[in-house]
């Protein structure tokens, strides 16, 4: 009984200070744990930052290469449309031009086509005139014979006379066909033959009352 009295408070004392020792290691270790979670996070922070930068400077080359690749698109695009504008104008230019080269020569063809028809319908005129010339001179000298009735020389000059002023005045409009259109052409040639026509045919009369 006096052993434990005497080592009891011995006992308790040690107990307290293993206790006391005990704590002093939660508190460093809690300290130490402390620190390593606050270098944890700086390190997680600074990785954190470190990917954020690398990300954005990636970030930032994709769209640098993206606006540089849009670039191109555009000028490219816009040099195609260009290109295409070009040959575009260049046909229409080449159409409009075949076109009016076709149409001079088409209107060279008709203006040459009513030329030569003008000059046909004149000539093939000027030819039935003077035959018809012809004949008023001959049937003027046979009224003018001895042979020929006063009454019926007088009538025949009149005819002769009127057939040679009817002659004169289908002669001068002959050079009216050179202002003709192709189509007035072919209404002042049935014009003509039809006078050509009444022509012969008091001709024709007044050789039969000779």
């Amino acid at each position: 009984m006096l052993r434990f009295q005497y080592y009891g408070p011995m006992v308790l004392a040690l107990a307290a200070a293993a206790c006391q020792k005990s704590a002093q290691e939660e508190r460093s270790e809690a300290i130490n744990a402390q620190k390593e979670a606050n270098s944890t996070a700086r390190a997680a922070a600074d990785d954190r930052i470190k990917e954020v930068t690398q990300a954005n400077r990636e970030a930032s080359k994709d769209i640098a290469s993206a606006q540089n690749q849009a670039a191109k698109d555009i000028s490219s695009a816009q040099s195609e449309a260009s290109e295409k504008a070009r040959k575009a104008a260049a046909e229409e230019s080449e159409k409009t031009t075949d076109a009016q080269r076709k149409a001079n020569a088409e209107t060279r063809e008709a203006v040459d086509a009513t030329r030569k028809d003008q000059a046909d319908v004149r000539k093939s005129v000027e030819a039935k005139l003077n035959k018809l010339d012809e004949r008023v001179r001959d049937l003027t000298k046979q009224a003018d014979g001895a042979k020929v009735a006063p009454t019926v020389a007088t009538h025949a000059r009149q005819q002769l006379t009127a057939a040679e002023a009817e002659i004169k005045s289908l002669r001068t409009e002959l050079p009216q066909l050179q202002t003709t259109a192709s189509p007035a052409v072919e209404q002042f040639k049935a014009r003509a033959d039809q006078r050509v026509a009444s022509i012969e045919k008091t001709l024709d009369q007044v050789d039969d009352q000779l």
